[in-house]
């Protein structure tokens, strides 16, 4: 399984990868690391991919995933401006990932976690820049970081999104 996705720094778009360790599940906390002093978390749409692919053409992107989630990257800031960006963003529990959704229940929900006119990479956007750099396999994880949303992280605090009295999201920092 890989975890890949497009994080937003610094006015753009790049591609980042992370190991299996930083998938945190939502029923652990996030530890802060002690090795960074501006830890800082965005939002982000998480995808599950269903099927094989490389060189994907965005008319077929749709077919490669079966499940969406909400989700939190967090980014070592500090580390990230030093240029280290495989410590900033694949340390341990770096990416939390809500419950997976069916793709359809997912676009219907009524969103205040994510808004859609700040989004500037579609989901089939993304499986066709990914595909295009390396093949996605059944299993892997991709995301996309919502722009201008990195948020300071500090010990106890919560990230919560609930719909209709499901807990879609629920991460608590340590």
């Amino acid at each position: 399984m890989k975890i890949a996705g497009l994080t937003y720094f610094e006015g753009q778009y790049r591609m980042a990868m992370k190991s299996d360790s930083s998938l945190l599940n939502q029923s652990k906390p996030f530890f802060l690391p002690d090795w960074s002093n501006d830890v800082r978390a965005c939002r982000c749409v998480v995808l599950r991919i269903c099927r094989l692919g490389r060189s994907v053409e965005s008319r077929f992107a749709g077919r490669y995933y079966d499940a969406l989630a909400y989700g939190i990257d967090f980014q070592a800031t500090d580390v990230l401006r030093q240029g280290r960006i495989t410590e900033a963003l694949a340390f341990d529990g770096a990416l939390c990932v809500g419950e997976w959704l069916p793709p359809t229940l997912f676009r219907t929900l009524s969103d205040p976690f994510l808004n859609e006119t700040e989004q500037v990479c579609t989901v089939e956007q993304t499986i066709v820049q990914i595909s295009r750099i390396m093949t996605i396999r059944m299993g892997d994880i991709l995301y996309i970081d919502w722009p201008y949303d990195a948020q300071p992280v500090q010990c106890e605090d919560v990230f919560h999104y609930e719909h209709d009295g499901q807990n879609l999201l629920y991460c608590r920092i340590k």
